[in-house]
């Protein structure tokens, strides 16, 4: 094996780590995930960066004479745009689209290894619609820490279902209240079971 193949194979070695560490931040960003391999790899947007520019390289360096054609021409824009967004991002000092948020945390009585967390992104003069509330869950901590989201409110006006109240009724169960209903979730077996009304 020459040393285009090694780099080649190795390119596509990347991107397919790329790829897996991707699908594995997003599914442990949903309810039930890791804290931990959440907040690192669920927000990681230079893996998609990371995944097309190592497969370009990858199909340069191993492909038929037409793949490399395709992987030259995809690579030079590909290239120019990550550097562009890159400087985007930079220049503008924070992702643009994101909203500040404030997080009200409150430990379950007794149990400080049960926190509900509240969040508002978004601000009181930010529209409406562009406002998110997320009600989550978090138990235990570091590698054996979990997040359960139990309710995400989007833009909601009052009496279309704004939230109203999230609450602790004891060390295993949370009250989740909108303006049009409320839940009760039981969290003795360690995951969100919603107790009938």
């Amino acid at each position: 094996m020459d040393v285009r193949s090694i780099a080649g194979w190795g390119c596509a070695g990347v991107a397919l780590l790329a790829a897996g560490a991707m699908v594995w931040g997003d599914r442990e960003t949903r309810s039930g995930g890791w804290m931990v391999v959440a907040d690192s790899l669920g927000r990681a947007d230079w893996l998609g960066v990371v995944l097309l520019l190592a497969a370009l390289v990858a199909g340069l360096l191993l492909g038929s004479r037409a793949v490399r054609q395709l992987a030259r021409a995809g690579l030079v824009p590909a290239a120019a745009l990550s550097v562009l967004l890159g400087t985007v991002v930079l220049l503008m000092g924070e992702d643009p689209v994101s909203y500040p948020e404030r997080k009200v945390r409150t430990a379950a009585p007794g149990r400080a290894d049960r926190v509900l967390t509240v969040i508002h992104h978004g601000t009181n003069t930010t529209e409406t619609r562009a406002q998110v509330r997320d009600v989550q869950v978090e138990t235990g901590s570091g590698w054996s820490g979990r997040r359960w989201t139990l309710l995400t409110v989007v833009g909601e006006f009052e009496g279309g279902g704004a939230l109203t109240a999230a609450d602790w009724n004891g060390p295993d169960r949370v009250t989740v209240a909108t303006d049009l209903e409320a839940r009760v979730y039981d969290f003795s077996t360690g995951r969100p079971v919603p107790v009938p009304a």
